[in-house]
């Protein structure tokens, strides 16, 4: 009878004690319970990359766009200009052949008006080449200004991201030293609470 008794023991503590087949499901389940976690970080981080690089790259077509829209106004500028240079020479020339014409008519009158018209020709040269230097330089000026300051806006924002990313992989490799710690916590939690149950069988 005694002898049955310390079989029945024998045979529920054999139950009790785990398998190395057990031992490597639990931790398995441990792996795999903080490998998702990991996982789930590095695609939070990824993602957020994701997103600034795609706002970095809006910014630079925004600054290409504006720059070559600004070159668009500053040639449709020199055209303008180029057309009243033309309209200017047509004038030139017209005053030029009523002179040719007039010439013929009356020598005395075309010594005169050639004086005339020779002054009022260069007069007319100089208002319009005033005029082009003082309606050009305000618009070059604020094209300057407006290039540099999407420039700094441009550099700004791609500093501003890199010192983001640096900042987050150095707490990146912090966070991933408390997940490795914890993991290895979480497998001794488990082993103690096997070899608790272990202890407990035993003393019963």
């Amino acid at each position: 009878m005694a002898q049955k008794k310390s079989e029945a023991v024998q045979v529920a503590e054999d139950k009790v004690i785990p398998t190395p087949k057990e031992s490597a499901a639990e931790n398995l389940f441990v792996d795999t319970l903080w490998n998702q976690y990991e996982q789930s970080l590095e695609r939070s981080r990824q993602l957020r990359e994701s997103r600034e690089d795609a706002y970095f790259n809006a910014l630079k077509e925004v600054v290409k766009f504006n720059k070559q829209y600004r070159k668009s106004l500053a040639n449709l500028y020199d055209q303008a200009r180029k057309t009243n240079k033309e309209v200017t020479s047509e004038l030139i020339h017209q005053i030029n052949a009523r002179k040719e014409q007039i010439q013929k008519e009356e020598e005395k009158i075309e010594t005169e008006l050639m004086n005339e018209r020779s002054e009022l020709k260069n007069q007319l040269k100089e208002v319009t080449k005033q005029l082009e230097n003082l309606a050009l330089t305000p618009v070059k000026s604020i094209f300057h200004i407006i290039d540099q300051l999407e420039d700094n806006f441009e550099k700004n924002t791609e500093t501003s991201i890199a010192y983001s990313r640096e900042r987050r992989n150095a707490w990146q490799q912090v966070t991933n030293e408390y997940v490795k710690m914890a993991r290895n916590t979480h497998k001794e939690l488990v082993n103690r609470g096997k070899n608790s149950v272990k202890e407990l069988v035993k003393a019963k």
